[in-house]
């Protein structure tokens, strides 16, 4: 069970939190956790849902590597409740479950796509490594532009926010749900 209640439009909560569900609910198909449990600080859980819609909907990227993308940043959080909801959209997207499996088994890029592993190696060295070598920057950035590139970043990044919440509030996945490969 989650450390804090999940917020609603109802007076146990604070008008700040409740203004921040109404705008979650008037411009989202769901409230996801992350967001709705950030209204506890007010306006943050709106920016941030709205900044997941713009993220996940309206860049340069097709879905399929938005939602690469976004597996490569849950896998180096570890953090299961965002993985399966995100594999099966990605797989409905078109992406292939060889490039989920090396995300979640950190295993290698050699079967994969030259797209696949150019989004799963950037997401590896940008959030497990902690380092972007020159190269990968470069293929990145001739693949996807600049603004792609800094599009890859911010779902990564955003994604790596959600994960935190979610990591703070303990909030797991349903029983039976699809999770990561625990780590050796």
């Amino acid at each position: 069970m989650a450390r804090l209640p999940f917020p609603a439009d109802t007076e146990a909560f604070s008008e700040e939190t409740r203004a921040a569900m109404r705008h979650i609910l008037a411009t989202r198909t769901t409230v996801p956790p992350p967001s709705s449990y950030l209204t506890y600080a007010g306006k943050a859980g709106s920016l941030l849902s709205d900044l997941v819609e713009h993220l996940r909907f309206h860049t340069t990227l097709t879905p399929a590597e938005t939602e690469l993308a976004i597996c490569t940043a849950v896998r180096a959080a570890d953090v299961d409740y965002i993985w399966e909801p995100h594999v099966k959209l990605g797989l409905k997207a078109g992406a292939r479950e060889e490039a989920f499996h090396a995300i979640d088994t950190l295993g290698p890029l050699d079967d994969l796509t030259d797209d696949e592993a150019l989004i799963i190696g950037f997401g590896r060295e940008l959030l497990e490594t902690r380092k972007v070598s020159d190269k990968t920057f470069e293929a990145v950035r001739k693949r996807y532009g600049e603004k792609g590139l800094l599009e890859l970043v911010a779902v990564m990044g955003v994604y790596t926010m959600n994960a935190t919440v979610l990591r703070a509030m303990d909030h797991q996945p349903a029983p039976g749900a699809r999770r990561l490969t625990p780590r050796k």
